[in-house]
């Protein structure tokens, strides 16, 4: 059962994050600088952490208005239109899934906008399943918990599974759950962090995240 992070490992959805969280910053009364939106590393950082980088630095109370438009805009605003999926991806999954190879989300992505991309895209029949922090009633849950959920209710053995990121916290989450861990390097992580992990494997595209699935992982 293969397990995959959506944003920088499926699809490439930087640029319509940044124009969601540049929006924002312009609401605050800013704007996010070139240097810091260049790199696709930083989407990594949490909602506070870009929210310092506005210049001209706004002040502190308005975090909770920048951190409400975000949500608002890439949930019910934002189109998409820059969101693709990986070269190689849409065969892979079509390939490996007519094989009998099952396919599950588990990401941080918020459940609507989730659900919105692989509605307008056409991707919902290229997987088995997908679950994000606010799929479950009361408090969220982290990517390592929502893989222990996963597992337990499919109720396969933990070799049977493989979780594929492209951050140094996918690999965390798929050890702290016992299982391997394909580590992509073509994503929106900082590389050197994500093999500083030591994932059991590493994948440059996904012609390699292929040869390892089929080699038996």
């Amino acid at each position: 059962m293969v397990l995959w992070d959506f944003d920088g490992t499926l699809a490439y959805t930087g640029r319509d994050v940044w124009i969601t969280l540049e929006h924002a910053a312009a609401k605050c009364g800013g704007r996010l600088p070139k240097e810091f939106t260049g790199r696709d590393s930083n989407l990594g950082k949490t909602v506070k952490e870009v929210f310092h980088q506005i210049i001209p630095k706004p002040e502190e109370e308005k975090y909770e208005m920048f951190e409400e438009v975000v949500r608002v805009h890439y949930r019910t605003l934002n189109d998409y239109q820059n969101t693709y999926l990986y070269p190689g991806i849409r065969q892979l999954l079509l390939k490996t899934r007519a094989a009998g190879m099952i396919h599950f989300i588990i990401t941080m992505k918020p459940q609507e906008a989730l659900e919105k991309i692989l509605k307008q895209k056409d991707w919902k029949a290229l997987f088995d399943g997908w679950i994000s922090p606010d799929s479950f009633p009361g408090a969220e849950r982290t990517k390592s918990e929502m893989i222990t959920d996963v597992m337990r209710k499919s109720g396969l053995e933990a070799s049977q599974y493989v979780y594929i990121g492209d951050t140094w916290s996918d690999v965390d989450a798929a050890c702290e759950n016992g299982i391997d861990c394909i580590g992509v390097t073509y994503g929106d992580g900082d590389t050197k962090q994500l093999c500083a992990r030591k994932p059991k494997y590493c994948a440059q595209d996904v012609s390699e995240i292929e040869k390892i699935i089929k080699e038996g992982v």
